[in-house]
């Protein structure tokens, strides 16, 4: 079976930026070791000016050159798209899927077509506070409904998400967890008592400020708590708002700011880390909390969006309100003061990362996805 695969790719598949890239590359990594199936990667690279065709280990990764158009419009009907469509019908797949916005506008396709739904921009724009937010946000809802509506088949990476999609289309909508990749399960996990990890964006979003509030309630109790960052600021005055509170709380030798990290530098964090904080005000499926619990380690998230269908209260971590500065920071005292419930949640979330997240297991139901809806095209 020839699968093209629309999505984000690194230029070094060792080195992934972001959610969607780390899911592309694993996930494809993962299919092309299963048997009888010839793995296509296609991107669409604004900055590129001529079409490249690269090996990346069983993968073959098509770099098209993108276009200038603003993307709401080119999924649609834009120089982007024709060239999309245009390429995937010389390669003469058996099956495509996309993970891209660019799949919304291909829901008529000829070629049997599954969409992963990995997101919803216009919910993003709003979590992100930016800049004319409101009227992006309703450009983008619309075209994500026409988008939806379009569709034939989905796969949905979150109950959460499946929630969102149903009332907009009449696809068939399979349920599939992102994958995580295999050497977060390897890591030697050497947790050092008190030490928190956030990962992501310093942004409204993520609700960083809301971390450092909260950690500031817990330094007094703690000697041994320590806050950990890392992520680039989305923002240069939301991120001096951050600043501002470690400064106000005397937290400078207690708050680390790392910046953005590396795969390797994530998984070293993740090997000293001994509870994984994620308190964002809009997420769909993060990474970020599959890998924590790949790694043994246990969660304290957002009771938000799909967050709460990842972690089982109480078994896996804790979900907290993100604007309950009192509510997270009782939960990372019941954390940072007990060694053997760290060890005990982090264990029974590893067991269910093996379960839902390990690559195999998550090509093995994409794939026979594939063979259903190629059988009844």
């Amino acid at each position: 079976m020839k699968i093209a695969i629309f999505s984000r790719y690194p230029s070094d598949s060792r080195c992934p930026k972001g959610g969607v890239e780390s899911v592309t590359v694993v996930l494809v990594k993962a299919l092309a070791q299963l048997d009888d199936l010839d793995v296509h990667i296609i991107t669409l690279e604004q900055k590129r000016t001529k079409i490249s065709v690269e090996q990346d280990g069983d993968v073959t990764v098509h770099k098209l050159p993108g276009s200038r158009w603003p993307q709401i419009l080119d999924i649609f009907v834009g120089p982007g798209k024709k060239q999309l469509v245009s390429y995937i019908k010389d390669l003469k797949p058996d099956i495509l899927h996309t993970h891209e916005t660019y799949g919304l506008g291909l829901g008529t396709f000829s070629i049997p077509h599954v969409f992963t739904v990995h997101g919803f921009d216009h919910a993003n724009i709003i979590a992100d506070s930016a800049k004319f937010g409101w009227l992006r946000s309703k450009l983008w809802k619309r075209m994500e409904r026409r988008g939806l509506a379009a569709q034939k088949h989905i796969i949905s990476i979150t109950p959460y998400v499946r929630k969102m999609i149903e009332p907009l289309t009449g696809a068939n909508i399979y349920d599939i967890d992102n994958p995580v990749d295999e050497r977060f399960f390897n890591i030697k996990h050497q947790p050092e008592p008190g030490r928190i990890l956030c990962v992501g964006w310093i942004s409204e979003r993520k609700n960083t400020l809301g971390a450092v509030e909260a950690f500031a309630a817990v330094t007094g109790r703690y000697a041994q708590a320590q806050l950990v960052i890392a992520g680039e600021p989305k923002e240069a005055e939301y991120y001096n708002r951050v600043k501002r509170c470690i400064d106000n709380n005397r937290l400078g030798n207690r708050v680390e700011l790392l910046g953005h990290i590396n795969h390797t530098q994530l998984e070293q964090e993740l090997a000293r880390t001994s509870v994984f904080f994620l308190p964002s005000r809009q997420e769909n499926s993060p990474m970020a909390i599959a890998e924590a619990m790949a790694t043994g380690i246990p969660i304290i998230a957002s009771n938000r969006c799909g967050m709460p269908y990842m972690i089982s209260e109480g078994k896996t971590g804790f979900l907290i309100d993100p604007e309950s500065t009192d509510q997270i920071t009782q939960r990372l005292i019941q954390l940072v003061g007990s060694q053997q419930l760290c060890q005990q949640i982090g264990l029974a979330g590893r067991h269910m990362a093996l379960e839902r997240f390990h690559p195999n297991a998550v090509a093995l139901r994409t794939k026979a996805v594939y063979e259903k809806i190629c059988t009844s095209h």
